[in-house]
């Protein structure tokens, strides 16, 4: 698809129009797009569940607990990186499975493999940004650094998008995410607010199905101080950890597909000038005016 006009996430004015079209998308290709959440959960809980994290909480020398945390380092940056690349994979698969193009795999793999880096530096330098600017805002008035928190969240949808569709420049992608976000700022940041609290809602509502074979543990750990390891090694557990990718795999696939309805809409509202470099058909001063008739 060289072009997305015709996309199906494209057009949408109003919220009730993108409700309409997120729903719409996330039922034609839940499947591809549960199967890679579930994958990237699962593999992300693999890295972490070794960790023993009741550990800290036994060692009270700050050295030995400084080494322990040290540990931790490696297996939390490869369940970043997973998380990273999950993210890069369900944004590709948005933008580009409606196509229907023979190969639609190999170029997913492709294309996400090719946006992969300039993704993390791009977020490496958003993250700073937003820890500046939140902090910021805390420090002044904490009403601002909520503004700060949603403004960037908002600015981070686009990021993706524009990175697969427009450039794989990382600075670039940043300047034009925030021309977009800015385009119908209040509007954006409003989509953007609803979505998350909806899927802060639902996700609360399934981390308690999740909860429910662990009641025991759970009430164990909530009335009892020195059974508070019973939570950390219910994490660890397999069973809980299959049902936390089950279930989250239904929400993690929202954000993606809300990232692509504003990034079409903020888009499709621009004017596309061509500009050719031409000489013989270049613009002159004089046809920016009307001909005068010729005199007789």
């Amino acid at each position: 698809m060289n072009t997305y006009q015709n996309h199906p996430l494209a057009g949408a004015v109003d919220l009730d129009s993108a409700f309409n079209k997120l729903w719409y998308f996330y039922k034609k290709y839940f499947v591809g797009l549960y199967i890679i959440s579930v994958a990237g959960s699962l593999l992300t809980s693999v890295f972490i569940s070794g960790l023993d994290l009741s550990s800290l909480q036994t060692t009270t020398d700050p050295v030995e607990m400084l080494e322990t945390m040290k540990g931790f380092a490696g297996p939390y940056s490869l369940a970043l990186l997973v998380t990273l690349v999950l993210s890069v994979l369900l944004h590709t698969w948005v933008m580009e499975r409606p196509a229907g193009d023979p190969g639609f795999i190999s170029a997913l793999l492709k294309k996400s493999l090719f946006a992969l880096v300039p993704y993390l530096v791009a977020m490496i330098i958003f993250g700073v940004l937003t820890v500046m600017l939140v902090s910021i805002g805390i420090v002044l008035l904490v009403l601002p650094g909520f503004f700060a928190i949603f403004y960037m969240a908002t600015t981070g949808l686009f990021l993706m998008p524009v990175i697969l569709a427009e450039t794989r420049n990382p600075l670039e992608a940043l300047t034009r995410s925030f021309r977009l976000t800015h385009k119908n700022l209040w509007a954006n940041m409003g989509w953007a607010i609803v979505v998350i609290l909806i899927l802060v809602v639902a996700s609360l509502v399934l981390g308690a199905i999740v909860m429910l074979p662990f009641t025991g543990s759970f009430i164990r750990s909530m009335t009892n101080p020195e059974e508070a390891t019973a939570m950390l090694e219910m994490t660890r557990n397999p069973v809980y950890i299959g049902l936390s990718a089950l279930t989250g795999g239904l929400v993690t696939p929202v954000m993606p597909i809300l990232a692509f309805l504003l990034y079409f809409r903020n888009r499709g509202e621009e004017v596309v000038v061509e500009v050719t470099t031409d000489n013989d058909a270049s613009v002159k001063v004089e046809d920016l005016y009307p001909q005068m008739p010729d005199r007789e």
